[in-house]
């Protein structure tokens, strides 16, 4: 070795000096690892669509679309038929409670006080909070008191429900708003959907907690009696319902189409023996359907031939054509009326 400045050390001309490792070749994912990836991601996607479609949450629609194309291959189709019996076979073990509105009672306006029934004033109610040892926690909804002290880890001080005790806050069980601006009893110009979203929980609070009374105020009278305004609730309630039913029944005879929507080719729906989530043996033409209640509009598979399903007059003097002479339906522009797929435009 020789010296170097400064009594650095030069490595001598013999010694190797490091170089940087070869890169490491990456590995090529095969075709067979990648249609598995794929197929794992639509099992996923398939039973986060039954969950939905089971329960009414929002992504259902969206994923409909993603089994249709799954069931179009043969490779894929075995799989999804394998979790659709799958899923049954879930549904009947796990003993999944039912969520149609039909299984749902309805609430019962009526408590009768003389069974040992409380009459609470709010100020009253705010001292089952949960805060005093000495007293179980209760809540409130549409004015009925609800002993949760069973369920004091969730509703006590520190619980994540906690929000709700000590309180009538039947706005904000749908609403979701927990400030105190939302933790209010007051129904005024909630949707549908909410009003049943209430009952549903009423229908919980009666399975799993006890009834221990009524709070004076919107819903019950200083004597414990129902108020107009409790009678007036559960009539949007109960109207609430009928719609349901009424959307139901409409879904069956006209399904939702299929969307989709990319921003250099436009919109396009279409219609399959599945869209919308309405098995069926028909797959049908897509149609504008107008609501005549709300003034909305959606796409819908009408079926297009032999004995038409609504039942309507027009429908029944047709011939051979399904429910196309439904009053209600509007073909879309452009659209060839046999054809089973339609573009569309931002505002069809």
């Amino acid at each position: 070795m020789g010296e170097g400045v400064g009594n650095g050390v030069i490595p001598s001309t013999s010694e190797k000096v490091p170089t940087i490792p070869p890169a490491v070749k990456r590995k090529v994912v095969g075709p067979g690892l990648l249609t598995t990836t794929l197929i794992y991601a639509a099992v996923q996607v398939a039973i986060l669509s039954c969950l939905s479609s089971y329960y009414n949450f929002g992504i259902r629609n969206a994923t409909v679309l993603t089994i249709d194309f799954l069931y179009e291959f043969d490779y894929t189709k075995g799989y999804m038929e394998w979790i659709s019996e799958s899923w049954e076979e879930t549904k009947e073990s796990m003993k999944i409670p039912s969520r149609k509105a039909e299984d749902l009672k309805a609430v019962n306006a009526e408590v009768h006080i003389a069974d040992g029934k409380q009459i609470l004033t709010p100020e009253q109610l705010k001292f089952f909070d949960g805060s005093r040892d000495s007293k179980p926690v209760y809540l409130a909804i549409l004015g009925r008191v609800y002993d949760v002290n069973k369920g004091k880890k969730h509703y006590g001080p520190g619980g994540g429900y906690s929000f709700f005790s000590g309180r009538d806050a039947t706005r904000a069980f749908v609403t979701g708003d927990f400030t105190e601006k939302g933790l209010i009893d007051d129904t005024e110009g909630l949707s549908h959907e909410d009003l049943l979203g209430i009952r549903d929980w009423v229908s919980f609070y009666e399975k799993d907690y006890t009834l221990v009374g009524v709070v004076i105020g919107r819903y019950y009278d200083q004597d414990g009696k129902p108020t107009k305004e409790l009678e007036n609730t559960l009539a949007r309630i109960e109207t609430a319902n009928e719609f349901r039913k009424l959307q139901a029944v409409e879904t069956e005879v006209f399904p939702p189409c299929n969307s989709e929507w990319h921003q250099k080719t436009g919109g396009r729906v279409w219609c399959s023996t599945r869209s919308g989530g309405v098995n069926r043996e028909w797959a049908g033409v897509p149609r504008v359907l107008l609501d005549q209640t709300t003034k909305s509009r959606r796409c819908a598979c009408v079926k297009n031939f032999g004995t038409g399903l609504s039942g309507v007059e027009a429908v029944k003097k047709s011939n051979n054509r399904g429910d196309l002479d439904h009053p209600h339906l509007k073909q879309y522009p452009n659209c060839s009326p046999t054809a089973n797929s339609c573009k569309i435009e931002e505002n069809d």
